[in-house]
């Protein structure tokens, strides 16, 4: 802050330019007009920021969320800070980390390749920066891209994957054509922020968290909990079926109660997956069996899809030789 600023903070007054020495007299030296500017422009940015006339800027006002099938629109790739935006399907499959590093890509998959062996459609949309996927090479035949580029399309069986490509978020979700309807949506989520965490709990989605067994794990994934209740969640913990005796000591009630209903599952660590990452190939066994049941405790929940017509994504169809 200026000395001239300071000065009227404390006196409450200017004269013509020149500050108040709080006895009543002047200061000796004149301000020149630099510093006359220089104090004016903090006063400015001091100053409440006014919309219109006489008004002070208050924060926008959030619309109510609205039902996907309701308006017949797509839903942000981006949960939070997007009150505008319509709700999030309740039988779509959500899974979030935790904490980084849980795995969530990974139990996404798995989830996703469970219910294709059900004979289930599955549409895999993952919303993290395309740096961070972790279903880059997860597809086993690239189609290309929507025309906004702002989506990556690719198939894998019975599974269609659909991820980000550029840094800013896409305005909706990728919708596929109506043959191709998805009877299971899963979604990547990865680390959710706390509003998004709380979108979850307002549109009452699917929600599967993932962890790691450790003591600082179950204490975010109770926080996790805490955040989603009274509402369906099952939990997903990456690592040996054996938890040590503080990670058992750090349990909160929310996640004891899960355990004690059988809605944790095991999630086996697998050395090739933490070498090579999700590829093309089949996942490990352990972790196919760890789909499977994931599956069986959120599937039978999700109701039948009506048919809804809506206007399918146009791609465009991968460039030979393109990367993924």
């Amino acid at each position: 802050m200026s000395s001239l600023l300071q000065d009227a903070d404390e006196t409450g007054d200017t004269t013509d330019g020149v500050a108040d020495g709080g006895d009543g007299r002047s200061n000796d030296r004149l301000l020149s007009v630099a510093e006359i500017q220089h104090a004016l422009g903090e006063l400015r940015a001091r100053r409440p920021k006014a919309e219109g006339r006489g008004t002070i800027a208050t924060a926008p006002v959030v619309p109510a969320h609205r039902s996907r099938r309701e308006e017949g629109k797509t839903a942000p790739a981006g949960l939070g800070n997007r009150g505008d935006s319509d709700a999030l399907a309740a039988d779509w499959i959500a899974v979030v980390a935790a904490h980084a590093g849980a795995g969530a890509s990974t139990v996404a998959l798995a989830i996703s390749d469970a219910a294709a062996i059900l004979d289930r459609r599955v549409h895999l949309v993952e919303t993290a920066h395309p740096r961070r996927s972790g279903l880059i090479a997860a597809a086993s035949v690239e189609l290309g891209t929507d025309a906004a580029g702002a989506w990556r399309r690719g198939s894998r069986d019975r599974v269609t994957i659909d991820r980000r490509i550029a840094d800013v978020e896409p305005a909706g979700w990728p919708v596929l054509p109506i043959s191709e309807e998805p009877a299971v949506t899963v979604l990547d989520l990865g680390l959710p922020a706390p509003e998004d965490l709380a979108r979850l709990a307002a549109d009452r989605t699917l929600t599967v968290v993932v962890c790691r067994p450790t003591a600082p794990g179950v204490r975010l994934t109770e926080h996790v909990l805490g955040q989603l209740a009274e509402q369906p969640v099952v939990v997903a913990v990456v690592g040996p079926a054996r938890w040590p005796q503080a990670v058992n000591a750090n349990c909160g009630p929310l996640l004891r109660e899960l355990r004690s209903q059988g809605r944790v599952v095991r999630v086996p660590i697998d050395r090739r997956l933490q070498t090579a990452g999700l590829t093309v190939d089949r996942l490990p066994t352990g972790v196919e069996a760890a789909g499977r049941s994931l599956a069986a405790l959120l599937i039978p929940a999700v109701p039948p899809q009506p048919r809804h017509r809506h206007p399918a994504a146009a791609f465009r169809p991968a460039a030979a030789g393109e990367t993924q």
